[in-house]
């Protein structure tokens, strides 16, 4: 593993990249020059995202589902990143073959429906079931073998951590409520989102998406992924890892963003 020194990081990375992209280290490794990437896309996206306030209600309508679709999509594939590395140092590769034709669908590519969820297994430890274990985000074996058993670790880590909202939040669940409540919002939040994003509706976008219902919109996204990315941060095998107490400084600094207001 390497050691991360202050003068290795990045200090112009917003909380939210941080939390999700890890610690950034320039090391020239393929998964470091992901994770950069992601790291200075969700910045950008952040910042689009407070330039927000300041836009006309038409324009709320119109960036604000595809702002929340990218820190979405942008979230989810850093947390497979850190956790997962070889399927994105295998899509990495496959994007930069002279091949590749960016105008056609690619096998490779990160999948929502696969990914990040997956259908139910009805029995993880069958045979049968291990020939072509999901390795979806938010699939069953994740969420046994990782999501179950950090989120316990996580609320033993935070026991002394008052004054933020999200954190007492979640000390109000347990593992089981969590990972339901994330497969459920992640699921639903991209569907929602993607209503703006692809134009599917036949009525004007500014009565769908009004001011209210982007930032609602916007805000559960950025605590869904966010929240995974806390988690994370007790996994001792995730890629560029953060300790608790910067995870955690992050998580709050997030929370005063200020978003549509």
């Amino acid at each position: 593993m390497v050691e991360v020194t202050d003068e290795d990081t990045f200090p112009g990375q917003s909380a939210l990249a941080k939390i999700l992209c890890g610690n950034l280290v320039s090391n020239g490794s393929e998964i470091d020059e992901v994770l950069e990437h992601l790291s200075n896309s969700i910045d950008n996206a952040v910042e689009e995202l407070i330039a927000l306030k300041s836009l006309s209600p038409k324009k709320v309508a119109l960036f604000g589902p595809f702002l929340g679709r990218s820190i979405l999509e942008l979230g989810c594939t850093a947390l497979i990143a850190r956790l997962d590395p070889f399927r994105l140092i295998v899509l990495r590769e496959r994007q930069k073959q002279p091949d590749f034709e960016i105008d056609k669908p690619n096998k490779s590519s990160i999948r929502w429906q696969g990914d990040v969820l997956a259908e139910k297994v009805k029995d993880l430890w069958d045979d049968k079931s291990l020939q072509n274990p999901t390795r979806a985000l938010l699939g069953d074996y994740y969420t046994s073998l990782i999501w179950h058993k950090s989120f316990d670790l996580f609320l033993d880590s935070v026991e002394d951590v008052s004054g933020d909202e999200w954190i007492s939040d979640l000390r109000r669940k347990d593992a089981r409520r969590l990972c339901a409540e994330l497969q459920r919002d992640f699921s639903s939040l991209y569907s929602q989102l993607s209503k703006g994003v692809h134009h599917e509706l036949v009525i004007p976008s500014s009565s769908a998406f009004d001011r209210d219902t982007a930032r609602d919109l916007i805000w559960r996204t950025i605590y869904n992924v966010s929240t995974l990315g806390l988690i994370v941060s007790v996994v001792s095998y995730a890629v560029n890892k953060l300790d608790i107490e910067t995870a955690v400084e992050a998580y709050k600094e997030i929370q005063e963003m200020e978003i549509l207001k």
